[in-house]
């Protein structure tokens, strides 16, 4: 039998064809040899015909089943066609790490399990003693325990047969006391209208505090009543066992947890977990949405707008897309909630594609938002007089403070005061932070880091000048000046060790008066002790060069705000600024979205911009940037019937230059075309982003 397979190089966007003599499925994984190596590969095709001859035959058949059902298979076309990516790189982001077709894929871990057999031999009363301490199947290593002797016995007599069984993990979560809040008038009929609405895509437009997790409880309790399953999607690893403790506590019943910060050991149990029907609710972060559902019944997709929810290598897909086609396969409704929705979701639902509910009342009495002043304030250390003074009330009152300053590390920029010199990642082109802790300099981008030299390596000078500020030093300052007080700091650095998240998070609640971190603490947390919120470095987000600047500015100061006062408590919330008259201060302020969205939306419409228009970037890659240059500058001669921005030079990656083209086409469809046929006719190497949420600089 001929099979046609696709190897596991991402780039390879065609199958090759192999013999097999053994019984083998679409969808199984293969050993195969390729190019003198031997490679996994994943069936695509059976009995196929080919002129070719000396055809390779298959050296192993990896899986007696499919991986993947036919749901997934569809999904797996679909992302390839709609970003522009090789089918491959989709069935490799689709599955858990132990399942992929890669010969570098994490092994699975077995443990040895007994099973009860039936036997005619005779036993002790010992024997039959401990035979009968256990219910089975059971643990081998708890029989060995007890007694080795006597299980040895066991297995020789053949009243015990061992089966290896996939090695659990432990992905448990502490547990917390359900409250089952009373319901609003407004949580009441955004409840009756997401449920009687035709349409399969709700926007639930909720401020901050307005108790839209208890709507999403309420709506997974209809679901899950008729037999049906949930997932409920968050933004990042931070907010899940918030999301997992508060699903627990409700539904009293084993929950699969799926994002990154589990091992490949534990992502393949709670795959299968959903494989086998043994759990009807799953919580996670984007990788959730490939979880392999039988009968999906509700999407919950919280904080929607999050810019987490787009994958950011290939194939970049975002969250959403792969809910609404799953949504469409199982004829389930989807719910995206936000305080700040994404222009593009309250497009839709302004033009009543989507159902928008909103829910326009906090629980609790909404924050006061004071913007400070930059230009008129005293600062020490980058922290204003007003700041200090309001820190020093809420804490000698016991309650707590956040402070978010979106940029980690100790010091952002190291430069020579002598000869202006910064010290550069020689992989990417971009400034390197100082990291106190490890005295040394990281890169950002590519997570690179090298011994921090005190001497000037341009002209040997030993005067740096050390600019602005990260967590790190900010967290430093504050224990200084508030010596008496817990501090606790929380960004990609503090969390790196497995379940950090939850652990810092519980740390701060118990026993911490300040938090310090970085826009991870902005969304999601909800501590009732929490009065003040202070936002360092405001503007920063609306120096950057991307047409996103103000709506993610938007987005990270109303939902940071929203982290005060959530209690019976009266919240606080101070933003320094050097422009507090600027149009999305003034939003925030007033936590006046509509405002916010109108006027962003005349911006986009002059500068066509997402919504009004669809984008596609193509970055070109080559060590020689005119070598770059050219190929890109090839490409914009192809795309002449679009609105094409570029070739621009980008940082670089990996030592190689980039440079960027964005296809801009109101037409998706057309867009999408003119990608995959300039794919297919130029046999090109390209990173291809398709409606990017970021520009890279």
């Amino acid at each position: 039998m001929l099979i046609n397979v696709y190897v596991e190089y991402n780039r390879l966007r065609n199958t090759f064809t192999y013999s097999c003599e053994q019984d083998v499925e679409v969808g199984c994984r293969v050993r195969v040899e390729f190019n003198n190596r031997t490679l996994v590969g994943f069936v695509e095709e059976i009995d196929v015909e080919s002129d070719f001859k000396n055809i390779k035959p298959v050296i192993e058949v990896i899986d007696e089943k499919p991986l993947l059902n036919n749901e997934l298979k569809l999904l797996a076309n679909y992302m390839a066609d709609f970003y522009a990516s090789s089918k491959v790189t989709c069935y490799k982001t689709m599955l858990p790490p132990a399942l992929r077709p890669s010969s570098k894929h994490s092994k699975i871990i077995y443990e040895d399990y007994a099973v009860l057999k039936e036997s005619n031999e005779t036993l002790t009363s010992r024997q039959k003693e401990v035979l009968e301490m256990f219910s089975y199947p059971c643990k081998m290593s708890e029989l060995r325990k007890v007694s080795p002797s006597i299980t040895k016995v066991l297995l020789e007599k053949g009243y015990i047969g061992i089966e290896k069984r996939i090695k659990d993990s432990n992905t448990h979560v502490s547990e917390i006391a359900d409250v089952m809040h009373s319901l609003t008038i407004e949580q009441k009929n955004a409840i009756s209208k997401i449920t009687s609405t035709e349409k399969m895509v709700s926007l639930l437009h909720g401020v901050t505090g307005s108790g839209k997790t208890e709507v999403f409880l309420r709506l997974a309790e209809n679901v899950l009543s008729c037999g049906k399953q949930v997932l409920f999607l968050v933004p990042e690893i931070g907010l899940t066992p918030m999301m997992i403790q508060r699903v627990q506590a409700r539904f009293k019943q084993k929950i699969a947890i799926y994002h990154s910060g589990l091992n490949a050991q534990e992502k393949l149990e709670q795959y299968n977990l959903v494989k086998d029907h043994k759990v009807d609710i799953v919580v996670g972060t984007r990788s959730a949405c490939f979880m392999p559902f039988s009968s999906l019944g509700l999407i919950l997709m919280d904080e929607e707008h999050d810019s987490s929810y787009k994958q950011d290598n290939t194939p970049r897909y975002h969250t959403r897309d792969i809910v609404l086609f799953r949504a469409s396969y199982h004829k389930c409704k989807v719910i995206l909630a936000s305080a700040t929705p994404s222009l593009e979701s309250y497009a839709r639902a302004y033009k009543n594609v989507y159902e928008l509910i909103e829910l326009k009342n906090r629980i609790h009495e909404m924050p006061e938002i004071c913007l400070v002043d930059m230009k008129k304030e005293r600062i020490t250390n980058g922290l204003s007089e007003t700041l200090l003074q309001a820190i020093h009330k809420r804490l000698s009152k016991k309650e707590q403070v956040i402070l978010l300053l979106n940029r980690r590390g100790y010091l952002p920029v190291v430069r020579c005061s002598d000869c202006g010199h910064v010290r550069i990642c020689p992989d990417c082109g971009v400034a390197l932070t100082y990291h106190k802790n490890q005295n040394a300099l990281v890169c950002h981008c590519c997570g690179r880091q090298f011994k921090f030299m005190e001497e000037c390596p341009s002209c040997h000078s030993k005067n740096y000048f050390k600019a602005g500020m990260g967590t790190e030093r900010l967290e430093e300052q504050i224990v200084e000046i508030f010596k008496d007080h817990h501090v606790v700091r929380m960004d990609a650095d503090s969390t790196r060790k497995k379940n950090a998240h939850e652990k810092l998070l519980q740390e701060f609640e118990e026993s911490g008066d300040l938090l310090i971190g970085t826009q991870m603490v902005a969304k999601g947390l909800d501590f009732e002790r929490v009065t003040l919120v202070g936002i360092l470095n405001a503007d920063a987000t609306l120096c950057r060069n991307d047409y996103r600047a103000s709506e993610t500015a938007y987005e990270m100061l109303e939902q940071a705000s929203g982290r005060s006062g959530r209690g019976k408590l009266k919240g606080e919330v101070m933003i320094q600024t050097f422009d507090p008259d600027h149009f999305v201060m003034q939003c925030v302020k007033m936590h006046d979205y509509k405002r916010f969205f109108n006027q962003e939306m005349q911006y986009r419409h002059l500068g066509m911009y997402p919504p009004y228009v669809y984008l596609c970037t193509l970055i070109f890659t080559h060590f020689d940037f005119n070598e770059a240059y050219k190929q890109a500058s090839a490409a914009k001669e192809y795309f002449s019937s679009l609105r094409v921005l570029g070739p621009i030079e980008i940082r670089m990656q990996q030592k190689k230059h980039r440079v960027r083209l964005i296809l801009k086409s109101k037409d998706d469809k057309l867009l999408h075309e003119l990608v995959q046929n300039y794919l297919d006719e130029t046999k090109q190497i390209v990173d291809v982003n398709m409606h990017p949420i970021m520009m890279e600089e």
